[in-house]
């Protein structure tokens, strides 16, 4: 191993996957939610999901789609908030639980926030007719164009969630961290305990801001609550510098979807909890200079989080000392004030790594087990054709990475888990990259 340059060690530890351990993640909590979901907002990845794909009406988490509309409409100049908004029979009519006292017509800067906080569907009304031309149903089919430019799996009825829609947890999700990325300031509009309408105070329906506020970290993000959809409640929440977005749809009980919440946010975070084989991993990694979860502004190692192209790259750019001074390497997809912008643009000169077709590097994108046997066996030109897989899974391996798994398998530099299980879609955790980098430092020194 001490003879292999820099370019081939470190195409080396792509692929070396640790010794098998266990999973020391808290078992996954008993909720009331139909459908349920936990994603990490910045990289996407799953935490937790429960019947995820399976559609149910989102009640009045479906504001947030209509909320989306109107700020994309602020953005293009198709309104500003001082846009007049006349208030129809309807609106004032159609919703059974408000009653709200409006003029002939209100400015939408002051419908905004106590549509959001305080979930007035009047108000929703009166947005969905003016953005649709003075109809609400031509207000769904902007919705449902959205969701399809989004990509989630969502279809609307009206603005407001009073009638049973199809939204999938993952599809609101995906929606949420949407929204979030285009227009950040919403989380200071959905993490208001309440707001002002003329002269009345809007409290939040979010039961995070009152009753539950002892659970910390909760930032956002809408409630919602049908006899056909059960409980209903988005959430963003911060802890250690980690973002995560929870759904759960069709909660039971009283209060239930904040239990249901809590349990699968506590359960999230324990995800990230560096493994009791790996204790001495992030003391070892502060001591060797290679510690990326500092990169990332994460307060604690958080070990066992999917390490992503970006990050280890940067962790390959700290193990090799490669001169990290320019940023970008000239990928189209590499924002200049990335974390990883300058190692990325080292490695790309120093040989070691390459984009795609489209001038992309994806530096968000997991990478798998089994990518990582394919990218060491291309890189080192092996050409004997050993094709024993000795895992039980080896029927999941991928057709194109057999023969990189195997070759790598019988030289002993790839290794499976306990119970001799490779997991050939799974994701290199950041404790099993570090540790890899710190063998190889052990090696090179």
């Amino acid at each position: 191993m001490k003879r292999l340059n820099r370019a081939a060690a470190f195409l080396l530890i792509v692929a070396i996957l640790l010794t098998p351990v266990a999973a020391f993640a808290a078992s996954a909590p008993t909720i009331s939610a139909q459908g349920a979901i936990v994603m990490d907002y910045d990289t996407g990845q799953v935490l937790y999901e429960k019947n995820a794909d399976t559609p149910r009406s989102a009640a009045s988490m479906t504001k947030v789609m209509t909320a989306y509309i109107v700020l994309d409409a602020l953005r293009t100049g198709e309104a500003t908030w001082d846009a007049v908004i006349p208030i129809s029979d309807n609106a004032r009519n159609q919703s059974p639980w408000d009653k709200t006292d409006f003029a002939d017509t209100e400015r939408l800067g002051d419908l905004f926030e106590p549509y959001l906080i305080r979930s007035n569907n009047q108000m929703g009304i009166a947005i969905a007719e003016y953005f649709g031309g003075g109809s609400e149903a031509r207000f769904a089919d902007r919705m449902n164009e959205k969701a399809r430019l989004l990509g989630i799996d969502a279809y609307y009825t009206e603005a407001n969630g009073l009638k049973p829609n199809r939204v999938t947890p993952r599809a609101q999700a995906l929606l949420t961290r949407a929204i979030i990325s285009d227009y950040p300031e919403i989380l200071n509009t959905t993490s208001k305990h309440q707001t002002k309408y003329k002269s009345e105070i809007y409290r939040s329906t979010n039961q995070f801001y009152r009753k539950f506020r002892h659970f910390k970290g909760i930032n956002g993000f809408k409630t919602g609550t049908a006899s056909y959809s059960g409980q209903c409640l988005t959430a963003t929440y911060t802890k250690k510098g980690r973002r995560l977005i929870s759904v759960v749809m069709g909660s039971v009980g009283q209060d239930q979807r904040y239990h249901d919440t809590m349990a699968l946010l506590n359960y999230a975070m324990s995800r990230y909890a560096t493994s009791p084989w790996a204790k001495d991993v992030p003391s070892r990694a502060n001591h060797a200079g290679i510690n990326t979860a500092a990169y990332r502004g994460l307060k604690s190692f958080q070990g066992r989080e999917a390490m992503n192209r970006g990050e280890f790259t940067l962790l390959m750019g700290l193990t090799l000392r490669l001169p990290m001074t320019e940023a970008g390497g000239g990928f189209s997809d590499v924002p200049a004030d990335a974390y990883y912008a300058k190692a990325v643009a080292a490695a790309r000169s120093a040989g070691l790594i390459d984009g795609y077709e489209d001038g992309s590097f994806r530096p968000e994108r997991l990478i798998s087990r089994e990518e990582m046997a394919k990218i060491l066996f291309v890189a080192m030109k092996y050409d004997d054709n050993v094709k024993d897989l000795p895992f039980q899974d080896a029927a999941a391996i991928g057709p194109v990475f057999r023969p990189a798994v195997a070759n790598l398998t019988a030289r002993g530099i790839l290794h499976g888990k306990n119970g001799n299980i490779f997991d050939p879609k799974g994701m290199a955790s950041r404790e099993e990259a570090t540790q890899m980098m710190l063998n190889l430092k052990n090696q090179l020194n």
